[in-house]
């Protein structure tokens, strides 16, 4: 009897150990399943700022009334940004005589960097102008091409970190096209040109096809590791 016991030992304590590791493994897939996914809201746009005309047009975020704004003036060629509604917001830029918006690549977080509130009437930062109207460069899009507009708002909530995709015309007269937009939930970061939360998580996190929770939960365990690995990006990523 006494054999038999300790033969039973070590087969006992694994199994022990592996419901263990199973009932911790559950606890943190309800957690996950509790947990509210960061999400990022994202649109289609067709707006378009001829460049031989006074236009302007504003994208609708959250709550109504608050928006992008985009406008153009034949006056100085001026193709101007703004947020309009929100008392608690930014876009990315540089100051020089008047507030110049920055032009971010594809793929740049949208958080790391200035931020400016803004100038003329309202939060207006320079797209781009003619320079003889400044006694300044032509401001970031001047020499045309597609970039992205980096923004920020706090509704309340917290603050929002977002992005509007622009196609600046090459030439003087500073005719644009925004194509989209989005933003992310409060607390989250985004990068430019981001539309979902799942392009935050790299294919190198993927768990191990030998990890305990792939055995013991299959799909709700591998569903809870990554959105735990994908906060922990996130907060790395603020804080980097």
């Amino acid at each position: 009897m006494t054999n038999q016991t300790l033969r039973c030992k070590p087969a006992c304590i694994g199994k022990r150990r592996w419901t263990s590791y199973a009932t911790a493994a559950a606890a943190v897939a309800v957690a996950g399943s509790h947990s509210a996914e960061a999400t990022i809201h994202s649109g289609i746009l067709n707006l378009t700022f001829p460049p031989d005309a006074d236009t302007a047009d504003n994208v609708q975020l959250d709550q109504a009334g608050d928006s992008l704004f985009f406008e153009r003036h034949n006056s100085c060629s001026e193709a101007l940004f703004a947020i309009t509604g929100i008392v608690s917001a930014a876009f990315r830029g540089q100051p020089n005589y008047f507030p110049y918006v920055s032009k971010l690549s594809s793929g740049q977080n949208v958080s790391r960097g200035r931020f400016l509130i803004g100038s003329f009437s309202g939060s207006f930062g320079i797209l781009a102008i003619r320079r003889t109207c400044l006694d300044s460069t032509s401001a970031f899009w001047g020499g045309g091409g597609t970039g992205y507009v980096g923004f920020r708002f706090n509704n309340g909530a917290g603050i929002q970190y977002g992005w509007a995709r622009v196609k600046m015309t090459t030439g003087l007269k500073h005719g644009f096209k925004v194509s989209a937009f989005a933003y992310a939930d409060p607390g989250e970061s985004i990068r430019a040109g981001q539309k979902s939360s799942d392009e935050k998580a790299p294919a190198k996190q993927a768990p191990d096809e030998g990890s305990l929770g792939w055995f013991a939960l299959g799909a709700a365990g591998l569903l809870a590791w990554r959105k735990s690995r994908s906060r922990s990006v996130r907060l790395e990523e603020v804080q980097d």
